[in-house]
């Protein structure tokens, strides 16, 4: 049963020291040490390295997760990794070494190396300003780099004197390519006057395919990126006018054409479509036009083979497709097995892979379970291979009770089938109903997948352990169904989509698994919309809403945020807000605030360039003043779009289960007075 606090005025001392309901499994105590895989590089015959995130305790006060670095030998692939760096970046394979960027004494980074075998590291790279990112070439003789362009002399004197103005969107600084040879030391200059957000060597160590955009903005590189080539000389050729956002990029083998992925169309909200363009003739060939799901990841493979991780619905499958002809094969799909990352038989050097590689014997994943965060896996056998897991993050995972997680269909009013996880409370009795969270994901341009889906915001596990079920819905504008599907809230904003989410909770009613009175719904930016639109227009549904980083009111959000581009081409479909105000304004849960009857907690962080901060700022104040409904409005000093800080991120946690504690209890009551506004901070202290 969900317990509540007392909430009589004479009682806020004892409330804000009240227990949480008693958890029967992951507490956000647990949630908040968690460590899990997030890199693999493959090294040939001396093994394979992989990055741990590593996040800090109290112990190592207040700040981000840390990134260590690991070594597992082949000799030694049974026993326990070594840790090899518990700083840098970028890191990537140079024959016995591991290349990785540190910062210098000048305050600018660098690329080093380090020993595979251990020793001191040795620096590299030699540059005029330093080295923001960077790619080996396939023989390792060349490195190319970008760096953030230094303002002219007389712009670093106006700044050195306090002119430190901001003008928007147009004081930025390009970020350049630049080459540097081993040996030599010699650094070339290869683009000016565009921006390069990616690039990747072709195999004959002489051009690299670009994704450069005209100007150093978050909007560009959304929305501008286009594919370009450029040589050893500079000389830089559009490749493709890809319409809309580009994704990952990968060479054939014999250097004659480029993959990659690309938006369908400049109103397609991601680039998951699988196209080939030949180098020479410049034609290209789509790969994936039908696909009703979308591609992640690619790596050019021998021949005429590009392995690709593919997501469809809630599932993702590590798969082989041919270049000319588009046909699929699955090489690894694993019930409950969630692959997050891939290498194949090969060194994948920073997304740099080295092409003519005969070895067949496998390769290596990223992948999660419901059971565990991802973690390193080994894959053998080709077509229907089998994958071994090499890592444990957490072991004190083992012993910790899991609701159990579910892949749910059903059809919407209309006939169309909606896909989503369900997650079970720890202690469920099939014979009574449960209250249940929705979790709406942001985007709306992404999907749940199957794998582990509990975070510091995505409560999960943590929900299934007080008692409730967890609904994480693909609703319709989700990825992962095709582009038909993802572009379904387009001149419909909280239309079907929202729709999904009250045709389920009809759905698991009628099965007699939830009680329709006890339901809440919480999400981050596009998902923080949908619980404002919940609180408000659909208010009569949800007895609790937990509203991060939203942007409440559609016309205004276009007009604060950094990718007002991607707002306009995608989400307005080409039209400005003036052309279609009332219908904007319709869809804004601003416009609907006095009417809210449902307990709304919303967050977000005062640096966030996403959605400005008057956005949950405008809804707390309009509800507040126009009902006697609870609301509270929490900001995070310094956070941006999401929570970077170990201790936001568990305030974050523990503030919104016990607002969902709070009114999802039994006794149906909105009108409850406020908890605290403190959190008892006294578990932090206390995680091992």
């Amino acid at each position: 049963m969900i317990r509540t606090c007392c909430t009589t005025a004479s009682s806020l001392l004892a409330l804000a020291l009240c227990p949480a309901p008693r958890a029967q499994g992951l507490t956000p105590e647990h949630v908040a040490k968690l460590q899990y895989v997030s890199d693999v590089i493959d090294a040939g015959n001396h093994g394979v390295l992989f990055t741990r995130i590593v996040p800090r305790l109290a112990k190592d006060g207040a700040g981000p997760a840390r990134r260590h670095l690991y070594f597992l030998a082949r000799s030694e692939m049974l026993r326990a990794p070594k840790l090899l760096l518990d700083h840098g970046r970028d890191f990537a394979v140079w024959g016995d070494k591991v290349t990785y960027i540190d910062r210098v004494v000048n305050g600018h980074d660098e690329v080093f190396a380090k020993p595979l075998a251990g020793g001191d590291p040795v620096r590299v790279t030699v540059t005029p300003h330093g080295v923001r990112s960077y790619r080996w070439s396939p023989d390792f003789k060349s490195i190319a780099f970008t760096q953030l362009d230094e303002p002219s002399e007389e712009q670093a004197k106006a700044r050195g004197a306090g002119f430190t103005q901001r003008i928007h969107d147009e004081d930025f600084r390009h970020v350049s390519l630049w080459l540097w040879v081993h040996g030599t030391d010699r650094v070339t200059r290869l683009t000016r006057d565009t921006t390069v957000f990616d690039f990747v060597w072709a195999n004959d160590n002489q051009r690299l395919a670009i994704a450069a955009a005209p100007r150093n903005l978050v909007d560009d590189s959304y929305m501008f990126k286009r594919l370009h080539v450029v040589d050893r000389t500079g000389r830089v050729t559009k490749l493709v006018d890809n319409p809309g956002k580009l994704g990952a990029i990968a060479w054939s083998p014999d250097n004659t054409a480029v993959a990659y992925l690309s938006a369908q169309d400049r109103r397609d909200p991601h680039a998951g479509m699988l196209y080939v363009v030949e180098v020479a003739s410049q034609r290209v060939r789509a790969l994936t036009p039908r696909l009703q799901g979308m591609v992640h990841e690619i790596l050019w493979d021998r021949g005429l083979r590009i392995k690709a991780l593919i997501s469809i619905g809630v599932r993702k499958y590590l798969t082989q497709i041919h270049s000319l002809t588009g046909i699929r094969t699955n090489l690894l799909r694993l019930d409950g097995l969630d692959i997050d990352a891939f290498t194949w038989g090969r060194t994948w050097s920073n997304r740099g892979v080295t092409s003519n590689s005969e070895n067949e014997r496998g390769g290596y994943v990223i992948a999660s379970t419901a059971r565990h965060p991802d973690e390193l896996f080994e894959v053998t056998g080709i077509g229907g291979g089998t994958a071994a897991r090499i890592t444990d993050s957490n072991p004190w995972l083992k012993d910790v009770k899991l609701g159990k997680q579910e892949i749910i269909r059903f059809r919407a009013r209309d006939g169309v089938e909606i896909e989503g996880l369900l997650l079970h409370p720890v202690q469920y009795d099939a014979g009574k109903r449960f209250p249940m969270v929705i979790v709406a994901h942001g985007g709306p341009e992404s999907h749940f997948t199957e794998g582990w889906n509990t975070s510091y915001a995505q409560w999960g596990q943590m929900l299934c352990a007080r008692g409730y079920f967890a609904w994480y819905p693909n609703y319709r504008s989700s990825t992962g169904y095709g582009v038909e599907f993802a572009k379904s809230d387009h001149g419909d904003l909280m239309g079907g989509e929202f729709r999904d989410h009250l045709d389920a909770i009809r759905y698991f009613a009628d099965r007699g698994m939830i009680d329709p009175k006890r339901v809440g719904i919480g999400g981050g930016s596009y998902g923080g919309y949908t619980a404002a639109w919940a609180a408000t227009k659909e208010t009569e549904h949800f007895a609790a809403a937990v509203s991060f980083v939203p942007f409440v009111d559609v016309r205004t959000k276009w007009l604060t945020t950094d990718i007002p581009w991607e707002f306009f081409l995608v989400h307005y479909q080409e039209r400005h807000f003036h052309l279609q105000s009332g219908y904007l304004a319709d869809r804004s849960p601003l416009t609907w605030a006095a009417q809210c009857k449902t307990p709304l907690l919303l967050l977000g962080g005062t640096a966030d360039p996403r959605v400005h901060p008057s956005q949950p700022h405008m809804l707390y104040r309009a509800v507040k003043f126009t009902t006697t409904t609870p609301v509270r409005y929490v900001q995070y000093p310094g956070e941006g779009h999401g929570n970077r800080i170990n201790t936001h991120r568990y305030d974050y946690a523990v503030r919104t289960l016990r607002w969902f504690d709070h009114y999802l209890d039994s006794d149906h009551s909105r009108t409850k007075q406020l908890p605290p506004h403190e959190i008892d901070v006294a578990p932090w202290f206390e995680i091992k």
